[in-house]
C-alpha cells in the first residue's frame, strides 16, 4: 500500500501539462542575490520574449531575480494570455515561495524511479534542464555561481540571451 501511494505521488511531481515547445519556450537565469536588478529591466525583457514568440516561462523558483520574474510574468497574463509559467522544482522537497505565480509546478526528474536530488546535485541538473528545454534565456548575472555556469552553458548551447543589465 505505501509503495503504491509514493508511486502515485512521485508520478505527478513529473507531468507537466502544458507542452514544451522549446522554440517557444524561455528561462530565466540570475545570482539569487540580485537585489539591485530593475524590475522594469526585467519586464522590457520578457515582452520582448513575448514580442518574438515566447509563451512559456520557465523559473527555477530561487532569489530575488526569479521571484520577481514570476510576479512580472503572472501580471503580464492580463495583456498577454497566451504565456504560462512553469516553476521547475530541482529536488522533491523545494519550498515553493508563491504556488499561485504559476499554471504548473512540476520536478522533471526521473519520478518514476524515486530517484532523489539533494540541493548540492539538485539545482545544477535542474539548471542544465531549463537550458536544454529553452531557445531564450532572459537573464541577470553579475557574479560568478551557478548562475554564470547556467549561463555559459545556454550560450554554448546556442540561446538567444536577453540580458535584463543592458
Amino acid at each position: 500500500m505505501f509503495f503504491s501511494v509514493v508511486a502515485s505521488v512521485a508520478a505527478l511531481f513529473y507531468l507537466c501539462k502544458t507542452m514544451i515547445d522549446k522554440e517557444k519556450t524561455a528561462l530565466f537565469i540570475g545570482n539569487r542575490d540580485c537585489y539591485q536588478v530593475n524590475e522594469a529591466d526585467i519586464e522590457r525583457a520578457i515582452i520582448k520574449a513575448i514580442n518574438a514568440g515566447i509563451e512559456l516561462f520557465l523559473n527555477g523558483g530561487q532569489g530575488h531575480f526569479d521571484k520577481t520574474a514570476a510576479v512580472i510574468v503572472h501580471r503580464l497574463k492580463k495583456n498577454y494570455p497566451q504565456i504560462k509559467s512553469v516553476l521547475v522544482m530541482p529536488y522533491r522537497d523545494f519550498k515553493v515561495f508563491n504556488d499561485s505565480l504559476f499554471d504548473e509546478i512540476i520536478y522533471p526528474f526521473e519520478a518514476h524511479t524515486f530517484s532523489y536530488y539533494t540541493y548540492k546535485s539538485g539545482i545544477p541538473k535542474r539548471n542544465r534542464w531549463l537550458v536544454e528545454h529553452s531557445s531564450v534565456a532572459i537573464c541577470y548575472v553579475y557574479r560568478s555561481g551557478g548562475a554564470a555556469k547556467t549561463l555559459d552553458y545556454a550560450k554554448r548551447k546556442q540561446l538567444q540571451i536577453i540580458d535584463c543589465r543592458q
